[in-house]
């Protein structure tokens, strides 16, 4: 008798183990059942910003649900990487990053996460022509003109970034160095309002993304170097940081990441949705008119390209004397 108790009990626990795993599959493949939110990490109105909307349409369109979009941001992006990290995995919170946010910013100051372990790389999307440069009224017409001013007149020159930690940040960071110039930097929380700082003449100079390039077009700010590892193809005539000798290119791109240990089915299904959004001719004009260079990097080849990127970046920063160690470990 106590046998077939125990028997029947075994059974019992097989048969709702097997229901739970039915209906937990049953759950993913219904994915996502409720809208889906895509944090920013910087503020409202940015080249990031804009992209992170676009694309959100796109791609709540291919998964059938909202995906709303919400900025939290601060210290390069930090923020909203840490508030991600402690996110459940299921797919319905998502953030809209910058790659040298998770690799540089950590290796530059403390965070509350761990880069490469706290996160599900999914999908890159574009890559950032970052820019170096002034209001038209300047007086510098080349960067060399503003290195040489720098060099000469300590702490007079005022830079205006997306935040401590963040890419430009460090390019300006690198060339100082580099100098041995005493400039400062005047961190916003994010790209546009480091641009609206430098047309209010509240800053000497802009060290940010794309933002930069609608004022550049207009005719009332002039770009003195890109910092990228290729020139600009609207701006040919502008030099990157390699061109004028400086052994620096930020390589950033635009990218959806989720919290690790995400189920690889709905990480399968955010990377296609997102990477058919990407193709859509209004996101494609989106891209050209903020200059930012198309690119598609998913999942594994993601996780690589981080892992690559953090050793580069900690080699650089260790040369440059910005680092002794990262303030952040990567695991």
């Amino acid at each position: 008798m106590r046998r077939r108790t125990l028997y029947a009990s075994l059974l019992l626990c097989i048969s709702l183990a097997l229901i739970g795993s039915v209906l937990v599959a049953d759950a993913r493949a219904q994915y996502p059942d409720r809208p889906i939110n895509l944090w920013v990490q910087y503020a409202p109105g940015g080249s990031t910003d804009m992209t992170a909307r676009a694309l959100a349409v796109g791609a709540a369109k291919v998964l059938g649900q909202q995906i709303v979009v919400e900025n939290k941001p601060g210290a390069g992006g930090a923020v909203a990487l840490a508030l991600l990290a402690k996110a459940k995995p299921d797919g319905y919170t998502l953030c809209y990053a910058t790659d040298s946010s998770i690799v540089r910013n950590p290796q530059l100051q403390k965070v509350q996460f761990a880069p490469l372990k706290d996160f599900t790389p999914l999908i890159a999307v574009c890559a950032v022509q970052n820019a170096i440069g002034v209001k038209k009224e300047a007086p510098w017409k080349t960067f060399k003109e503003l290195v040489d001013y720098a060099k000469k007149n300590p702490n007079k020159i005022k830079y205006g970034s997306g935040g401590s930690g963040s890419g430009m940040h460090h390019a300006m960071a690198y060339v100082g160095f580099k100098e041995k110039i005493e400039w400062i930097h005047v961190p916003y929380k994010g790209n546009t309002e480091a641009m609206t700082a430098l047309m209010g003449g509240h800053v000497d100079v802009a060290s940010v993304g794309g933002e930069i390039y609608p004022f550049a077009n207009a005719g009332t700010a002039r770009i003195l170097a890109i910092a990228e590892n290729r020139k600009n193809p609207k701006h040919p005539e502008v030099p990157t940081l390699i061109d004028l000798g400086y052994d620096f290119a930020n390589d950033a791109v635009m990218s959806v990441v989720g919290p690790a240990g995400m189920a690889p089915d709905v990480a399968k299904k955010i990377q296609d949705a997102f990477a058919k959004a990407a193709e859509a001719k209004e996101v494609k004009a989106l891209f050209d008119q903020l200059d930012l260079l198309p690119i598609l990097v998913v999942g594994k080849d993601y996780e690589e390209r981080l892992k690559s990127y953090w050793t580069r970046m900690e080699k650089g920063l260790k040369e440059t004397g910005l680092i002794k160690e990262p303030a952040t470990k990567p695991y």
